[in-house]
């Protein structure tokens, strides 16, 4: 792992320093968040086991297993000795550089901007080499049939009401009691990115970083546009593996629109990421190919009839 480099940057403001319920080290209070986050789901189970005699709900069970999934993909991010947790810290860490470069046109490229163009690429290239190396075969992201990941794959699931961008909601297809169906391996993989990015990368360690502990004060204005930036971009990504490949990419989900940056202000830095992209779109890809295989092997998935 490179070290991250240095570069000038402005004097910073005062810090805005949140009032913590709970003190105790930087480390102390996210392992504390991630047990917090791990303990109302095992509620949530003995709640379950304990009224057993009444059938449990499917919808509330499989809400559940969203919540597990999540909740496993967080302990994995925010590992304070992970490579993940390594890069995002980086980007919101104090003396951290503004990554959002404009094109200046006929003025050319500053060295402090190719500096961050050169930041990004790693950035971009790091982050997605490291989230395709997570396929276990046990646990629950594992590659068997009693996973919470197994489960979201399986044709005939109820997802929680709103857990969908529309657009995502386009490329799927439902029944009459809105119960996922024609669960294609296009769609599979369409659904695993949709947990680890859309759900555990992009609406909640992104664009809430304080509530769900990867920041533990108020960021400071530059620390708030590289998250803003790098939620952008991965949501580019989504938007390009969610179709075959060439193929026009899907819409940005207006459902989160005003955290991002639009397509024209991000023209310039996509451009320049243009390799990098390539690169991380070809490892989702195929992550998503062989997870997605590997899943199909552990169990029916297709419902039958």
């Amino acid at each position: 792992m490179r070290e991250p480099k240095a570069t000038p940057t402005p004097p910073p403001k005062p810090k805005l320093v949140r009032k913590i319920p709970f003190p105790g080290s930087r480390l102390l209070r996210k392992l504390r968040h991630i047990f917090y986050a791990a303990w109302f789901i095992a509620f949530l189970r003995a709640e379950m086991r304990k009224n057993k005699g009444n059938k449990p709900n499917e919808k509330f069970i499989f809400g559940i297993q969203l919540k597990e999934a999540v909740a496993a993909l967080h302990r994995i991010y925010l590992n304070p000795d992970g490579n993940i947790y390594l890069i995002l810290s980086d980007m919101v860490g104090e003396g951290a550089p503004d990554l959002y470069v404009e094109d200046k046109g006929r003025f050319g490229t500053s060295p402090e901007d190719k500096q961050n163009i050169q930041e990004l690429t790693y950035i971009v290239e790091n982050l997605t080499y490291h989230i395709t190396e997570i396929m276990p075969a046990t646990g629950v992201l594992g590659t068997h049939k009693k996973a919470a990941i197994f489960e979201l794959i399986k044709e005939g699931k109820e997802f929680p009401a709103g857990y969908f961008w529309q657009m995502e909601r386009d490329q799927l297809e439902f029944d009459e009691n809105d119960k996922i169906t024609n669960v294609t391996d296009a769609r599979a993989f369409f659904l695993l990115i949709g947990i680890f990015l859309s759900r555990s990368l992009v609406t909640t360690l992104l664009m809430k970083p304080l509530d769900y502990g990867l920041s533990t004060t108020v960021l400071s204005e530059v620390g708030e546009r590289n998250l803003k930036l790098l939620a952008t971009i991965i949501v580019y990504l989504i938007r390009v593996v969610a179709v075959p490949r060439k193929q026009t990419p899907l819409p940005i989900p207006y459902e989160i629109s005003k955290f991002l940056y639009t397509d024209e202000e991000m023209k310039f830095i996509l451009s320049k990421l243009k390799k990098s992209l390539d690169y991380a779109e070809g490892l989702l890809r195929d992550w998503g190919e062989e997870y997605v295989k590997r899943l199909r092997a552990a169990g029916p998935t297709k419902k039958e009839g």
